[in-house]
């Protein structure tokens, strides 16, 4: 959990005799790398309950150890009278697969699925602030940029089934857009870690494999999530890095 060391650090506070002079706290040692919670938000521009479920994202997606993703999707585009700009048919198939996998009756929006799933989460700051918070870190797998494309390195135990690498594209940080029509008219929406492009990468059985996948834009970034066949748990994730170690083959 991604407070797991409070109580130990509350307990020593306590412990200290009133009065008495502290030590001097020992330099710490660097803390260890851990995996990746994965946050993914279906949202849309015409949505009126998404303004403040894509402002959540963004304050989650800074903590350490979050990986936050937001797709839009255009089923509302019609009946609310806004296209959302960020919508794509694929986007909403990733949604609609989750849905089928039983993590909702039915796509509606905004839609938070931590880790893959299923806990059939109606969005709430407060519910899914516990559900982040207690959601285990997922497996780290490496994915680095090498000669124009993006090198995936998996490594880990036979799989019962064979799972799909999928390489999303988005648009890094915050960004935000006037509607000016539609149920959000007159908003400045917030939008967080943008999808702009899914590929499926390949798929892993378990056992060491390298698969490759399209760099993304200039201005985009990238990462890599292992699942557990259509709308399954997620069962690694990564952040592309900048660039490979030194030396790395």
């Amino acid at each position: 959990m991604i407070n797991a060391l409070a109580p130990l650090l509350l307990a020593l506070a306590l412990a200290q005799p009133y009065g008495q002079p502290r030590p001097a706290a020992p330099e710490a040692a660097p803390a260890p790398e851990t995996g990746l919670v994965v946050a993914e938000l279906f949202t849309s521009q015409a949505c009126r309950f998404c303004p403040a479920a894509n402002g959540w994202l963004a304050e989650a997606g800074e903590r350490p150890g979050v990986l936050a993703l937001a797709y839009g999707v255009d089923y509302w585009d019609d009946m609310y009278g806004w296209p959302d700009e960020y919508a794509r048919p694929e986007f909403v198939a990733r949604q609609t697969a989750y849905v089928e996998a039983g993590e909702a009756r039915r796509v509606f929006t905004p839609h938070l699925v931590i880790n893959g799933g299923p806990e059939r989460m109606r969005f709430s700051p407060e519910r899914a602030h516990a559900v982040l918070v207690d959601a285990e870190p997922l497996a780290r797998i490496d994915a680095a940029p090498e000669d124009g494309v993006i090198t995936i390195r998996l490594d880990g135990p036979a799989l019962e089934a064979s799972a799909d690498v999928w390489v999303m594209h988005f648009t890094p940080g915050v960004q935000t857009r006037l509607i000016t029509a539609g149920g959000n008219a007159g908003i400045e929406m917030t939008h967080y870690n943008t999808v702009r492009a899914i590929t499926h990468a390949g798929q892993w059985t378990g056992g060491r494999a390298t698969l490759t996948a399209d760099a993304p834009p200039a201005d985009q970034a990238s990462a890599v999530l292992v699942q557990a066949g259509s709308g399954g748990r997620l069962i690694a994730a990564a952040r592309v890095r900048a660039s490979a170690p030194d030396g790395q083959d």
